[in-house]
């Protein structure tokens, strides 16, 4: 077995799943286990990741992140094939497809199964590969959990479940490292900007490259110091490309409105006052901003 960091990605056929476990292998050299149900999604990017010159590889892992056992059996197979992971990225999230044809509805008015499909594959499925693939970076005292959220943590976006459930995930992080403390593991939230994916097309968004690359950073790049500092605690895309040098697939910062570096510095203005719950002063955000017919056309493969 080589010296490869060993990564695991989860929803990882398609968006920023997809390029964050392409960078990793190509751009980083490591080795990905990349999981996901679309299994010709995956033989894409198993193909895709082998023309790099880093000698990293992909290995496609057709998996049903709602089947606790088969993530289970996942995990117990990683370990048999390594001594250690160096990376878990919760990237996989099942509530943009439930979302997208209730646009414009408030939550009473949804079918719960809306609510659910953000939760479960999402901050539930998160929680459960953490657990389970903890275990190995305790013993090694080494490794580094990033969750893919979003700033529908801090404020409201989209609908209720959406915004409970990055809410949950970046509490996820901030008490998995309280936890990890005293063995020399890290957990991080990232949030990338509004993206331009196989089932999202915001305006001149950051590609999956740009996230994939932000991993990578946090994974290669940031020192021990750095994740210390960062450690529980929700970092931006952006921000890490300013602080580590990098670019979008393009060779520049991405320029849209929703992704670019103003728009990560006002986000980091709202992370830094109190959350509106624990505000008394705080006025409530206007719902219909972002939860409207016309933010369909946002998510087309949705």
């Amino acid at each position: 077995m080589n010296s490869s960091k060993v990564c695991i990605v989860t929803g990882a056929s398609r968006g920023l799943g997809r390029g964050i476990a392409l960078v990793l292998a190509r751009e980083a050299g490591c080795r990905v286990y990349a999981t996901a149900r679309n299994e010709e999604g995956l033989n894409s990017l198993v193909k895709e990741a082998a023309e790099g010159n880093k000698g990293g590889t992909v290995i496609a892992c057709k998996l049903d992140q709602s089947d606790d056992a088969a993530v289970h059996t996942f995990v117990e197979e990683v370990k048999e094939q390594e001594s250690q992971v160096d990376l878990l990225v919760n990237s996989a999230y099942g509530g943009l497809l439930a979302i997208k044809s209730h646009f414009g509805k408030p939550f009473w008015e949804r079918p719960i199964a809306v609510f659910d499909a953000s939760l479960n594959i999402g901050l539930r499925s998160a929680y459960v590969m953490s657990a389970l693939v903890a275990p190995v970076m305790v013993k090694n005292k080494a490794g580094l959990i990033v969750q893919i959220s979003s700033f529908g943590g801090v404020n409201y976006l989209f609908d209720v479940g959406y915004g409970v459930g990055k809410a949950g995930l970046d509490r996820l992080t901030t008490d998995m490292a309280v936890e990890f403390k005293p063995y020399g593991v890290h957990a991080v939230t990232l949030y990338p900007g509004g993206a331009v994916t196989e089932i999202a097309a915001f305006p001149d968004g950051e590609t999956p490259v740009f996230t994939g690359r932000a991993v990578a950073a946090l994974l290669n790049t940031a020192t021990k110091e750095d994740l210390e500092l960062m450690n529980g605690k929700v970092v931006q895309t952006v921000e890490l490309a300013v602080e580590y040098g990098f670019t979008d697939i393009t060779g520049e910062m991405p320029k849209g409105p929703f992704s670019n570096i103003d728009a990560a510095k006002q986000c980091r203005e709202t992370m830094s006052k109190p959350l509106t719950q624990y505000d008394r002063d705080a006025e409530l955000a206007d719902s219909m901003m972002t939860n409207n017919p016309d933010m369909a056309a946002m998510f087309p493969g949705a």
